[in-house]
């Protein structure tokens, strides 16, 4: 057997991950008997065996069987094999090793406990200390456990020795007392520390196992929060699953509680699952938040150990091993902690002959009994009845679904209620019904949950909504899919769910508009908004389950008391004659159709001249296209022949892009570290891989890995003959887009609607989205990705030639940066983003820039000119479009706070991930709504900011804030209840802006995005302006007083814009300027000239020559500052604790103002020379404006006109104004933006601040100064 080490786990390139295969002597397997101790709350558990070892020691290794073994090159689909499995023996000597034997959602597979027992037992008895796990749904999903609401399931895990059980959403289908009766029957503890009752856990969260050498397993339990909406809602009242961030707290709050306890290993039960639909609560979230755990045994999406492997990139996430085993005890998962590490298996329960004699013969007897009750034959069908998930149930109409909503609707009738139509969830619906006999334990197999039959009466906006939102995802499955009688409607999978409010304890969100859904007719009427229509239901549905809290909310709710299974089985009898014909059911009735689901469009085809094209072929351009530039050839060397569906292999791939590239000359390029130097037929001075050697695609490999590509794994091997996969095809092909610096943006359909959307593998679907959403890949027929198959060359084709049709990313250029436009996937959507690279060598400090409500990442000229000033310091940025902003495609709805944290967040994750940037120096800047959204980010625990500015940030109190955004005469309540009824505030900004607001911006803006500033340690710039009156000081002054350590400056003259928008230059530059100036002395440790010049009163000292003092400053000459000083022709010398800074008029000075002196004339218009300088010549320095203006008294004897340079020895370029005798020169500050000292003297004059009162203009000189 393999095991993957710690080492070959570390994430590489998703598209061609790296792993290092280690051999383990050992094979695994699991033991032993229980004494049961309580002490202090937490259940401990004594076992004989084991062996004692520390837990800081132990390695984490991932075991897994050849099967699951993937490509060193490259990740690949587990090939699928009809063969038998190898029989699994027991070793004879398990000493020393700890074993978990674990099941999940064993759905009532009551059979194979008794193998489960004794292996359990054959391995206690090999000396194995051994622990047996599940991880919920074990009570529910056949007959032979739901009859009797999951008591014999219980029953048959204390035969065979269960240890400890987490619940699933489905141990709540019979309700929260039925669970609680069979814990107390139950000879092992029941765990969920997310489950509560009322305020308390409802069954125990965790408990602790000791082996006889004192090892401590500590054990703690999880159930999904969808139990909330999968469960029956009145069968749960007072039940709270945490979810979210509480989840995770909760988890962490367990492993820190089991440390404490002294555990060795932690192990934790958690039935969540790895499914998108449960996104934010799967497994693979939560071990992105918690540490500290070392196993997870998973349930709840019926994933196998090739599937967890495909998300968690070798069954590991972090330190933590990850294990599942399927459904229905199909295998038998096995986890072994020893001294080698922390292995994971799964065992295919064919494959294990042994058997507990006892366990057997009482799961038998309790088949038996179903099959007396339940086996009779009582009907029969003549054709397939189709129960499947997707496509099925829950995706589309199904002839199961109409069968059992004409039976709905018939029992309602059949009870004396006048129905219009009746609607039942998908989800509901567990099995197929083969054509022939129909017994009862069929219809209950189907129908397990004995739910009733309910009535509600609704509007037609009321089910217009219900409908709405129950195919939000379609075609994704949804449980909540609406199968029906009596009503037709059509989905729209084109249009994209415009989601609104969550509702009320569910896991779901309201339809903020109707946009998929159209309903034709409802009880053979036409459709009416405002008609009242009376529904057959569930009982489930009518309390609210799924998506149906509109069925909840009727205000005509009640339930008839029948059981849906009776119901269907007295329809096919008595409506029917026992027999459900072909003629009725053997198809669907067109009651649902699903319109816009993402399907390959075929290009127009011309024909290409080979021999094996169609000229009609929808791939037939896509050929001639790749044949004609050279890109792909022929198959034979005998004729034209393309081979269409011949398998492309990665040299294929590879080769392809080389040609694309113009095959350049891979032996030229140097050999990448630790590749294997070889020669290829005496052509090659190199080789990346050691199975490249003479191959035809030798040249494209070693390229490929030159550019990087393609990696080169540790044992070298390229393995350009295996088959590739269309996701790895998708990823190869985006990470090239990514080294040709093409532009890929947004657009099209969301991927999520396909059908197969869960079958990519995490490693894929960056590169997936890209290529989807870029038109480079499509869809097959079925609405299907097809993501794990093998691509063949007329994919391929298509693939190449719709890359051609790419352009390059908008990239500009400039002496001292790159700034680059990309497009970064972050869930649904796709941020925009500009990331803007400093040139040189990195690391480098990085920014991330937050723009303001309705702004854009650019805010016109405003954002830009700060990233070209960070960029000038050494300092990286990226900056954003948040929803609905800029080149944003969402809407604005989506525009709140929450979202626009993920967006930042994901753009900080895209810059590290992608730029060489120094994780340590990251800084952020929030402009406005921007700055309230910096405030939350760096407010919050393990925050990586280092620094932040603020500015104008909307800091105020949530209701304060949302009251400054709204119109005048508008009521944050009016606000919201529009909100909340129409699904968006619409309104017009002060700028003229349309936006639309959501219930949800409203709900994230009603907090204090000052209550946790405490959190955050680091330096703050508070900037705003002196005639903004829309963040105002008082707001600014709330920041102050809130984190007193805040550097703030004042900008005079300058409204909430900051001239970003309007013509205000010197206003703009002094606030790139400042920016620019903090973030270098907090990331870089680095302070100018300017920032000296900028915060320093400076004095003017003796005649003849001018001295200037920089106080408390300290610079000595080999620091950057005293060369930045000595660039400027002052010469610094070290003075205690200050600096003296001197300069000569008259004598060194002259040469050093030669240029200067050139920009000048006289009175009479003869220009300035040396000579005009004397001893008695000043020049003084004061301290230099933020922003504004500053005067200079020009003496009538050296009246002066400015020109267009203040010369180049002091790098000025400030415009001037021509003045009269005597009179004063005015110029404006910053206008460049460019740091130099221009600003802050004059010959024969003194600088005046923008507040001085000009009324003194008589003033002389040295006094005004």
């Amino acid at each position: 057997m393999l095991v993957f080490g710690p080492s070959a786990l570390k994430k590489q390139n998703p598209a061609l991950f790296d792993r290092r295969l280690l051999y383990s002597p050992h094979c695994f397997a699991t033991i032993i008997k229980i004494q049961t101790i309580r002490a202090n709350g937490i259940r401990t558990v004594e076992k004989k065996g084991g062996s004692k070892r520390m837990k800081q020691k132990k390695l984490l290794s991932l075991l897994l069987a050849a099967a699951l073994v993937f490509s060193l090159a490259a990740p690949a689909a587990a090939e699928e094999t009809t063969s038998e499995a190898a029989p699994y023996t027991v070793p004879d000597d398990m000493s020393g090793e700890i074993v978990i034997l674990h099941t999940n959602d064993v759905h009532g597979a009551i059979a194979g406990y008794a193998k489960v027992a004794a292996l359990k037992a054959a391995m206690e008895e090999a000396g194995a200390y051994v622990l047996l796990m599940d991880a919920g749904d074990f009570i529910q999903g056949d007959p032979t456990v739901s009859i009797s609401e999951g008591a014999s399931a219980v029953e048959l895990m204390n035969l065979a020795g269960y240890d400890v059980a987490a619940p699933g959403n489905h141990e709540f289908d019979y309700g929260y007392a039925n669970l609680a009766a069979l814990a107390d029957e139950a000879e092992f503890p029941i765990v969920a520390a997310n489950v509560l009752y009322g305020d308390t856990v409802a069954f125990g969260a965790n408990t602790v196992f000791t082996t006889e050498d004192g090892v401590k397993i500590g054990v703690f339990g999880l159930d999904t929060p969808e139990t909330a909406t999968k469960a029956h809602p009145a069968k749960i009242e007072g039940v709270t699953f945490l979810a979210g961030e509480a989840l995770f707290a909760a988890a962490q709050e367990q492993v820190d509680a089991l440390e404490a306890e002294g555990c060795d290993y932690i192990v934790c039960l958690g039935h969540l699952g790895i499914d998108d639909e449960s996104a934010g609560n799967r497994s693979v979230d939560l071990l992105a938040e918690v540490s500290g755990i070392d196993v997870f045994i998973d349930g709840h999406s019926h994933s196998t150990m090739e599937d967890i492997a495909a998300v968690a990139e070798g069954n590991q996430v972090g330190d933590t091993v990850i294990a599942s085993t399927g459904t229905k005890l199909a295998n038998i998962g096995m986890v072994v902690l020893d001294e080698t590490g922390i292995t994971a298996q799964s065992i295919p329960a064919e494959s294990v002959s042994l058997t507990d004699e006892a366990v057997a013969a009482r799961a038998a007897e309790i088949q038996a009994q179903v099959d007396e009750e339940y086996g009779a034959v009582f009907a029969g069908t003549e054709a397939l009845l189709n129960g499947e998930r997707e496509p099925g149930n829950r995706t589309e109409e199904t002839n199961l679904g109409d069968l059992i909503t004409d039976a709905l609707v018939w029992g309602a009738e059949r009870e004396g209620e006048a129905v219009d139509a009746a609607v039942t969830n998908g989800g509901g619906i567990r099995a197929s019904i083969a054509a022939g006999d129909i017994t009862k334990k069929d219809v209950n197999t189907v129908l397990p949950f004995g739910n009733t039959l309910s009535i509600v009466k609704v509007t037609g906006a009321e089910l217009l909504e219900a409908l709405e939102a129950s195919t939000y995802c379609t075609p994704t499955a949804i449980g909540g899919f609406p199968q029906v009688s009596g009503i037709v409607f059509t989905v729209d999978a084109g249009v994209a769910y415009d989601q609104g409010e969550q509702y009320p304890g569910s896991t779901y969100y309201a339809p903020a508009s109707i946009g998929r859904v159209s309903i034709e007719s409802v009880g053979g009427r036409d459709f009416s908004l405002t008609e009242t229509y009376t529904i057959a239901t569930n009982d489930f549905m009518a309390s609210g389950g799924d998506t149906y809290y509109a069925f909840k909310a009727a205000t005509v709710n009640y339930d008839l008391g029948v059981s849906m299974d009776e119901v269907l089985m007295d329809y096919i009898t008595d409506e029917l004659g026992g027999t459900v014909t072909e003629a009725r059911y053997g198809q669907t009735g067109g009651r649902i159709t699903v319109t816009n689901a993402p399907a390959e469009t075929p290009e127009e085809p011309e024909a290409a001249d080979w021999a094996d094209v169609d000229a009609d072929a929808w791939y037939a351009e896509a050929v001639h296209y790749v044949i004609e530039n050279g890109i792909m050839g022929s198959t034979s060397t005998e004729a034209k022949v393309f081979t269409p569906n011949g398998t492309v292999t990665r040299a294929t791939v590879f080769q392809t892009l080389y040609n694309m590239e113009g095959q350049p000359d891979s032996a030229e390029m140097p050999a990448e570290d630790g590749a294997a130097l070889v020669s290829a037929d005496g052509d090659l001075t190199w080789s990346a891989f050691r199975d490249i050697s003479g191959k035809w695609y030798a040249d494209a490999a070693n390229w490929a890995a030159g550019i990087g590509l393609a990696a080169i794994p540790e044992d070298g091997s390229f393995n350009g003959e295996r088959a590739i996969t269309r996701a790895e095809l998708a990823t190869v092909v985006a990470r090239y887009a990514e080294y040709q610096n093409m532009d890929v943006t947004a657009g099209g359909m969301a991927m999520q609607e396909m059908a197969d959307y869960d079958a990519i593998p995490d490693w894929a679907l960056s590169g997936m989205s890209i290529c989807f959403y870029n038109g480079i890949l499509s869809g097959k027929p079925g609405n299907l990705l097809d993501p794990n198959g093998t691509a063949v060359r007329t994919e391929l084709a298509v693939i190449l030639m719709n890359y051609a049709k790419l352009e390059p990313s908008g990239t500009v250029e400039t002496d001292a940066y790159t700034a680059t436009t990309v497009s970064i996937p972050n869930g649904d959507r796709q941020v925009p983003a500009v990331v803007t690279i400093p040139k040189g060598e990195g690391p480098f400090p990085a920014v991330v820039m937050n723009h303001g409500h309705g702004g854009s990442k650019d805010e016109n000229v405003g954002f830009g000119g700060v990233a070209a000033a960070l960029a000038e310091a050494g300092i990286a940025s990226i900056r954003m479009d948040f929803p609905g902003c800029g080149d944003s495609t969402a809407p604005f709805t989506e525009n709140t706070l929450s979202n626009m944290k993920s967006d930042s967040n994901a753009s900080l994750a895209y810059l590290l991930e992608n730029y060489d940037i120094d994780e340590a120096k990251l800084g952020i800047l929030g402009y406005s709504m921007g700055g309230r959204l910096a405030l939350e980010i760096i407010s919050e625990e393990g925050n990586p900011y280092k620094a932040v500015v603020l500015l104008s940030a909307a800091a105020n109190p949530g209701e304060e804030s949302i009251a400054g955004i709204l119109p005048e005469g508008t009521s944050i309540e009016d606000a919201i209840a529009s909100a909340e009824e129409k699904g968006s505030f619409d309104y017009t900004t002060r700028y003229g802006q349309n936006l639309s607001l959501s219930a949800q911006w409203f709900e994230d803006m009603l907090v204090d995005p000052l209550a946790n500033i405490k959190n955050y340690t680091g330096p703050m710039l508070v900037l705003h302006g002196d005639k903004d009156d829309v963040v105002t000081d008082a707001t600014n002054k709330l920041i102050v007083a809130a984190y007193p350590a805040a550097e703030e400056i004042v900008v005079p003259d300058a409204d909430h814009g900051y001239g970003f928008y309007s013509d205000q230059p010197a206003v703009t530059a002094a606030v790139e300027g400042s920016i620019s100036a903090f973030f270098s002395r907090n990331l870089l440790g680095k302070t100018s000239m300017e920032d000296y010049l900028a915060t320093t009163e400076y004095e003017w000292f003796a005649t003849g020559k001018t001295d200037y003092m920089i106080q408390g400053k300290m610079v000595s000459q080999d620091t950057e500052v005293y060369n930045e000083l000595e660039d400027a022709h002052y010469t610094a010398q070290p003075n205690g604790a200050d600096v003296i800074l001197k300069g000569t008029v008259g004598e060194e000075w002259v040469t050093k103002l030669e240029k200067v002196i050139q920009t000048y004339t006289k009175a009479d218009g003869s220009e300035l020379t040396a000579e005009d300088f004397t001893a008695d010549t000043y020049i003084e320095l004061k301290t230099k404006p933020t922003t504004g203006n500053f005067a200079c008294f020009v003496p009538a004897e050296l009246q002066v006109e400015v020109q267009t340079s203040w010369g180049d020895v002091l790098q000025a370029n400030r415009a001037g104004v021509p003045h009269g005798e005597g009179d004063y020169l005015v110029c404006a500050v910053g206008e460049d933006g460019q740091p130099d000292l221009t600003d802050v003297w004059v010959v024969n004059g003194a600088v005046f601040p923008s507040t001085y009162d000009m009324t003194n203009a008589e003033t002389e000189p040295s006094a005004a100064a």
